[in-house]
């Protein structure tokens, strides 16, 4: 009984602890660049799989970020500053996004530091050992980071279908040296340019 009890107590303590240390600010305000490998999922109201896309991805403040799908094809979410671009490489397609007002989207949350952020994500609950923080913006869907001994390990939202996007990450690397090059807009002469 006292062993149950313990538990019960240390679980609790746990999930104070994990209240009052914000490990979603503690981990971005720490971030001035990252890297890792992503796997992505998408499943619709029922839970039935719709696609499954694996990548890689870096980004690097204020306002950079190479999202790069490589499997089942290749695409390129490429964000300078204000500009965005969405490049197709089988398609040989490149779109200028005409958003501006990143907060309507989950980019708003990865290339804020929390220090600038209004609501910043707070701690939800713990999952198979994944320690959830929810971000409730009142100009897009929710979104959730959850983080392994303080550091991120997935993001999971519902899109604006009702879809359940959930990505995963691995390799992940804090604070690289990561080359300018990486966020220029690069393509071959024959892609089609759509602005």
């Amino acid at each position: 009984m006292i062993k149950i009890f313990l538990l019960v107590l240390s679980s609790l303590w746990t999930n104070v602890a994990l209240s009052e240390r914000n490990q979603f600010s503690d981990f971005f305000n720490s971030v001035e660049s990252l890297s890792a490998n992503f796997s992505q999922t998408i499943y619709d109201e029922g839970l039935a799989l719709l696609s499954s896309t694996t990548g890689n991805f870096s980004f690097q403040r204020p306002q950079q970020l190479r999202w790069n799908t490589t499997t089942p094809n290749e695409q390129i979410l490429l964000l300078n500053n204000d500009e965005l671009w969405q490049i197709d490489v089988e398609l040989e397609q490149a779109i200028l996004q005409q958003t501006k007002d990143f907060s309507k989207t989950p980019l708003y949350w990865l290339i804020n530091k929390p220090d600038s952020i209004k609501n910043t994500p707070k701690f939800s609950h713990q999952e198979g050992g994944i320690n959830w923080y929810l971000a409730v913006n009142t100009h897009s869907q929710p979104i959730e980071f959850g983080f392994i001994n303080g550091l991120l390990h997935a993001i999971s939202l519902e899109n604006e279908l009702g879809q359940i996007v959930t990505i995963s990450f691995n390799q992940l690397r804090i604070n690289p040296n990561i080359s300018a090059q990486t966020f220029e807009l690069a393509i071959a002469p024959n892609f089609d340019i759509i602005k």
